[in-house]
């Protein structure tokens, strides 16, 4: 297994219940230029990687061309197409347990999350500080150790 390591530090997004030295990556299934790499399971090191390897300008419209995309169109947010379409990444409340393919669309529901609201009520009601809880990120793939991971 090569994993694309060009970018060694570790990913920020790495949820705090996950060890630090473990990272989750899938293969590139680029078919216009097949790299053979993996990629960890993160939007900006997908478009570290499609810049990198593949010449893909992150702010430009691109169509995907991952093996079998049911996308064909061009888009501006390739790195998150790829993570959620291809890679299967989703996001949960932690308030409720919906799950969604992206962070903004999980934020957008959080601002009306019925129990989200109840328990920041309760807070305020109490004279406690609330403490919103993170999104929980689940996603699938190779677990690998993040550094020295070749």
């Amino acid at each position: 297994m090569e994993l694309d390591d060009t970018y060694p530090d570790a990913s920020g997004n790495v949820p705090a219940h996950h060890s630090p030295q473990l990272t989750c990556v899938r293969p590139c299934d680029w078919t216009d230029q097949p790299c053979g790499l993996f990629i960890e399971v993160d939007k900006i090191r997908i478009e570290d990687h499609l810049w990198f390897w593949h010449g893909v300008e992150a702010k430009k419209a691109t169509p995907c061309r991952f093996e079998g995309c049911p996308d064909a169109g061009t888009m501006m947010y390739l790195s998150r197409h790829i993570e959620g379409v291809h890679f299967a990444t989703s996001y949960q409340c932690p308030y409720c347990k919906k799950l969604s393919s992206r962070t903004d669309s999980l934020a957008r529901h959080q601002k009306g999350c019925k129990p989200l609201l109840a328990s920041r009520a309760h807070a305020e009601h109490g004279k406690y500080q609330f403490h919103h809880q993170a999104m929980i990120k689940s996603v699938s793939g190779y677990i690998v150790p993040a550094n020295n991971a070749t």
